[in-house]
């Protein structure tokens, strides 16, 4: 079903529009179009033919192009767990599906989220959006936060981490009505890459901040992966770590005589905090589990810290609790120091 902007909506957009109209006139503009033309040179051309001798250092390439990796220090360590996770065959395979313009957006989108472990809906969206511009459009953190600000929120929910396809689609229609916004103000040579800068420029300034509970699950377990990987452990999502037990986030790494230590993570959003206890009390039984994690909101934790009495005092004393709010601002001061080391030129990169 076609969407529409509302009179209230494209009122709402006008400001947003003025201050992108400035933007337009500076050299950060310039080089953001310049950037602009050589991602979609990139991802329409040179990738595609490469894919049928694809090799670890084209994986790197196109990873670090990414602007979704940008808080990774060393993205030739992520490139390396892109491989690691999927195999080169696999990825050659899914890569070409998701460039192939000839097949509706949201069936690419939904293949690679569920198909390309280590890239996730940020990355696989921007892989779309930069292929196919006119008709994909990208779904991160800033544009989460600009669908907020723009009161945008009945045509896609901003708080939803991983869209659904038809979410995905709705969205780029949504983004499609916006570029028509902006073409109207004469903004030049208008796809979706261009909406994505404005969303940029609207997401900029002060957040809107969800309630503490409006956390998403799979963003947040991504996002302890990624904090994990980034200090040095060797991190993965959805791991077997004892019979039985089936958890989100795993963290190891191998230190001195005591060989390989774990850490466990489980993120609780909602159900059973008794299954909750059961699962960690399980992942602690693995012989190399030092420390298992809950991670919640506030009062989430309060709960469960509450059902924890009774229970045995060595889980008890190996259990600790993380707010997600802790987690949020950890990624953030991570992302905030990757980029400060880059600009030094320190840490080997693409």
């Amino acid at each position: 079903m076609a969407i529409t902007l509302s009179p209230d909506h494209k009122t709402k957009l006008k400001p947003y529009i003025q201050s992108f109209l400035r933007y337009l006139k500076t050299e950060g503009f310039k080089k953001d179009q310049e950037d602009r033309l050589r991602r979609i040179r990139y991802f329409q051309e040179e990738l595609p033919g490469r894919l049928e001798s694809l090799s670890e250092a084209d994986v790197a390439e196109f990873v670090g192009r990414l602007w979704a990796s940008q808080m990774w220090g060393n993205k030739q360590y992520l490139a390396q767990k892109v491989i690691e996770d999927n195999g080169l065959d696999s990825l050659r395979e899914e890569l070409r599906h998701l460039l192939d313009r000839t097949v509706p957006r949201e069936a690419r989108y939904e293949r690679a989220i569920g198909r390309i472990r280590g890239l996730g809906p940020a990355s696989v969206t921007e892989i779309l959006a930069s292929s196919d511009p006119g008709n994909c459009g990208i779904w991160n953190d800033q544009a989460r936060e600009a669908i907020k600000k723009l009161e945008l929120g009945s045509f896609v929910p901003p708080e939803k981490y991983r869209l659904s396809g038809t979410e995905y689609a709705t969205l780029s229609d949504l983004l499609g009505l916006i570029a028509k916004e902006l073409e109207v103000k004469d903004v030049p040579d208008v796809d979706l890459l261009v909406v994505n800068l404005f969303l940029y420029n609207v997401s900029a300034g002060e957040r809107v901040s969800p309630p503490p509970e409006a956390f998403d699950h799979d963003e947040i377990r991504d996002l302890i992966e990624s904090i994990g990987a980034m200090l040095g452990f060797d991190a993965q999502t959805e791991v077997q770590i004892a019979h039985g037990a089936k958890v989100d986030v795993v963290w190891r790494a191998r230190i001195g005589n005591l060989g390989t230590v774990t850490y466990v993570f489980e993120v609780h959003k909602s159900g059973s905090i008794d299954s909750l206890m059961l699962n960690l009390q399980k992942a602690k039984s693995s012989a190399t589990v030092q420390k298992v994690i809950a991670v919640s909101d506030e009062n989430q934790l309060q709960r469960i810290g509450q059902e924890t009495e009774g229970l045995p005092e060595e889980f008890r004393r190996s259990l600790a609790f993380w707010p997600v709010a802790d987690v949020e601002s950890v990624g953030e001061n991570l992302r905030v120091a990757s980029k400060s080391i880059n600009r030094l030129g320190l840490v080997p990169g693409i």
